[in-house]
């Protein structure tokens, strides 16, 4: 059984309600790479469901701002910023202004496995892993090189020109967005926030099989109790409300699928119990599965 929601760059249109396979130059390419400029979003149908995707994104803005939720965290996107998101992430797009501007693009890791593509990837990730923060905020200088990058994909991608040509520009921009992380002040992990970012990482793996503190502790070698000390007072938040929020945007993306019944999804995430699944649903959301799926259109 999928246990989430991860669509394909061809199965798009449920989330924003954006025909995204029509507006492509180069359909049989649609699942490796697209973009297209963020004024699509005038046509999107807000707010989206949560949901995974199969390749990794990013938006760049220009003018006005977006406001995203990844995993149960909210980002408001804003001028001068970049957010770049790999297929693993739950996203939620909330809301944009009427007046933004900037790119939206999606690549599959297979489209720049030859070459430094991977190498740049994986280095940014990690950075945003590390700050619990898929933005940046560009200083000018990168800002603007960025923008003509996209500008130049944008119409070689219209133009339905060579992808290769397309590819060595993703290099560069993902070059670009690595220059600029390394100018950042780096930022060495204490053990504290090693320990931070192991359970955060284990959480994103096993969130449909563990729920429990103990659990997670038992993996990362360590007490229930120092977990909780220490993911309360690095991240301000306990172990447990850390777990239950990313249960709880399991459970909202699986109810977006209507047809999976609110017992198989209560099974999908490792509940038994479905009177429990209900109960624990209620209480972190305020309402129960079944008028949640109620007020969300699964059209």
């Amino acid at each position: 059984m999928s246990r989430i929601p991860q669509y394909k760059p061809d199965d798009f249109k449920p989330i924003l309600d954006i025909n995204w396979e029509e507006k492509s130059t180069a359909k049989k390419e649609l699942n490796e790479f697209f973009i297209e400029p963020l004024q699509v979003l005038q046509e999107a149908r807000t707010p989206s469901q949560p949901h995974r995707k199969t390749v990794n994104d990013f938006i760049f803005i220009r003018k006005g701002s977006v406001e995203k939720m990844v995993c149960s965290s909210l980002f408001d996107v804003q001028e001068g910023m970049i957010m770049l998101l790999p297929p693993h992430k739950i996203r939620t797009f909330i809301h944009n202004t009427p007046d933004v501007e900037g790119f939206y693009c999606h690549f599959s890791n297979d489209f720049i496995a030859d070459g430094p593509g991977l190498k740049y990837l994986q280095d940014i990730l990690n950075h945003a892993d590390i700050i619990y923060d898929p933005t940046l905020f560009l200083d000018q200088e990168h800002r603007e090189r960025i923008f003509v990058i996209l500008q130049q994909m944008e119409s070689l991608y219209q133009q339905n020109r060579n992808l290769d040509l397309i590819r060595l520009y993703l290099f560069t921009l993902l070059g670009e967005i690595r220059h600029f992380i390394e100018k950042l002040p780096h930022h060495d992990l204490s053990v504290n926030e090693t320990l931070v970012f192991r359970f955060r990482k284990l959480i994103t793996s096993q969130i449909q099989n563990l729920h429990s503190v103990k659990e997670y502790a038992d993996l990362l070698s360590v007490s229930p109790n120092h977990l909780n000390k220490t993911v309360k007072n690095t991240t301000g938040k306990t172990a447990s409300e850390i777990i239950n929020e990313s249960l709880l945007m399991e459970a909202k993306a699986l109810l977006s699928l209507p047809h999976l019944s609110v017992s198989e999804i209560a099974f999908a995430l490792g509940v038994e119990d479905v009177s429990y699944f209900s109960r624990f649903f209620k209480k972190h959301s305020g309402t129960s599965p079944s008028d949640y799926r109620k007020g969300i259109d699964l059209s």
